[in-house]
């Protein structure tokens, strides 16, 4: 069977151990979520993925790791100290995927606090340990999407013809009101996270990322956060405050909407959620959606997402070639699997 016809997930979670041990002898401290980390056998140990796969009917993941080095602030600003993190992050994760080659693919971590280490991580993970592609982390506590430092990442990752994940960091330190000193309700991740993909695809639009390269890819996380919802506010608000006096301040051509579909976006929705499925598919277009679970964040090991991903896009409407392209044929093209 091809790998074009085989189910891929594009959006999974993996965690090195020796990664997180490393970053947090560096950092002073432990990480706040490695109780929670080490208590998913899925997230750390390759055996145990490879086992939810063959339970779940799933055929390759794409591993992308966790945790990011911006949760650990003094390896973050150190520009040695990130670029040290990111290659044990990335050896370990390397071998992770040796393990099993037909079923693995890596996705690299990336030292954004400084340009030159950072492209120079990409291009050893993707021409060295064979990795599809890196992510970022975005959010108030990361660096935007329009820094110009990431603009010698867009360009590599386009002469790589390599894959960007975008996945959200806000912590709960970032308050929700100003008489609060933590958010609350775990508003910081349930809202705040596709909030921060939003505003990360408003910063990559709207800085003419994908004028000055439009063959970059770059995969949003959770069915493209509220981009397929927002399509009409922003159809029909940005010329309502421009007649009113007030221009966008970019050099894009209009409607200005129309390029961020550009981007691809995954399914990783948490629960059954078929309808927002269809509004991402209705907004990116059916070859820009792929499948995405977000394993193993649930309680077991990561089956509950994918059944109930596996679910939503059983019950979408939308025609059989649709739904085969979405499970595997969309990530199979562009992840160079063919």
């Amino acid at each position: 069977m091809m790998a074009s016809e085989r189910r891929i997930d594009a959006h999974t979670h993996f965690t090195p151990l020796k990664f997180l041990d490393f970053a947090e002898k560096l950092e002073g401290r432990p990480h706040p979520l490695t109780p929670n980390l080490k208590s998913r056998r899925a997230l750390i140990d390759v055996n145990r993925r490879i086992q939810v796969l063959d339970e779940t009917g799933i055929y390759i993941n794409v591993l992308v790791p966790v945790p990011w080095i911006e949760g650990f602030p003094k390896v973050y600003a150190d520009k040695a100290l990130a670029a040290a993190a990111a290659k044990v992050m990335n050896d370990e994760l390397a071998a992770v995927v040796a393990a099993y080659p037909k079923r693995l693919l890596g996705v690299a971590i990336l030292p954004s606090i400084d340009a030159d280490a950072m492209v120079a991580e990409l291009r050893r993970a993707v021409r060295e340990l064979g990795f599809v592609g890196a992510y970022v982390a975005v959010g108030p506590t990361a660096k935007r999407m329009d820094h110009s430092d990431y603009d010698h990442l867009y360009k590599a990752l386009v002469e790589l013809d390599a894959t960007l994940w975008l996945h959200p960091s806000r912590p709960p330190f970032i308050a929700d009101y100003t008489d609060e000193k933590l958010s609350q309700y775990y508003e910081w991740q349930l809202v705040g996270w596709p909030h921060d993909t939003t505003s990360a695809m408003f910063r990559i639009v709207m800085s003419g990322v994908f004028d000055r390269y439009p063959t970059l890819r770059i995969v949003t996380h959770h069915h493209g956060a509220f981009i397929p919802l927002l399509e009409g506010r922003m159809r029909n608000v940005w010329p309502t405050l421009e007649v009113l006096g007030l221009p966008m301040p970019t050099a894009i051509s209009k409607p200005y909407v129309d390029h961020f579909r550009n981007f691809y976006c995954d399914t990783a929705a948490s629960g059954f959620v078929p309808k927002a499925l269809e509004l991402a598919v209705d907004f990116f277009g059916a070859e820009r959606v792929l499948f995405g679970s977000d394993a193993p964040f649930d309680s077991r090991d990561g089956q509950i997402f994918i059944a109930e991903t596996l679910r939503s896009i059983d019950a979408m409407a939308i025609l059989p070639p649709t739904r085969t392209a979405i499970l595997s044929q969309n990530a199979a093209r562009i992840l160079k699997l063919n």
